[in-house]
């Protein structure tokens, strides 16, 4: 039974040793991978001293979470716009023109962008195109850089940035 734990415990550091030397990870994370709750607010993430971009959130700064077709809220509404902004003349955006814009609300139309941006921008496969977004999504997608002053945001420049911690 000992022997067993550490050979767990070995095999396991082992696996971190081996993902952390070649630099690739061991096996492809999902799109949604590691939200386990669904995102409710957004968070703003400064980029220079005039533009800043704004990301789901739960709760205060933690944006390890998920969101998909049936919720709405500010947050989806900030996807939407991401999309719109950042996708601009790609089949996503027409899927969100198409289904009322940038209302707040995560339907079909949104759910479908996603999908297309998961297939067609990253690359991704199988159920891994799944259209709902999560930590995957958060460190691969463009968002929009919004002017701001003190933190509030104006306008959208146009521009688009990834995120980053």
């Amino acid at each position: 039974m000992r022997t067993r734990k550490r050979l767990r415990a070995l095999l396991a550091a082992l696996a971190v040793t081996i993902s952390g030397l070649s630099n690739v990870p061991l096996a492809a994370a999902p799109a949604a991978a590691a939200a386990n709750d669904p995102c409710g607010d957004t968070t703003i993430r400064t980029r220079s001293e005039l533009t800043l971009i704004i990301i789901p959130r739960i709760r205060a700064g933690v944006s390890l979470c998920y969101v998909k077709q049936g919720m709405s809220g500010n947050y989806v509404y900030a996807l939407q716009v991401n999309i719109l902004v950042c996708y601009a003349g790609t089949p996503a955006a027409t899927y969100v023109k198409n289904s009322g814009g940038a209302d707040g609300v995560y339907g079909a139309g949104t759910r479908d962008a996603f999908k297309w941006i998961q297939r067609n921008v990253w690359g991704l496969t199988g159920s891994d195109v799944d259209g709902v977004y999560g930590p995957y999504a958060r460190d691969h997608m463009h968002f929009a850089l919004w002017w701001h002053k003190d933190t509030v945001p104006s306008t959208t420049t146009g521009r688009c940035s990834k995120y980053s911690v």
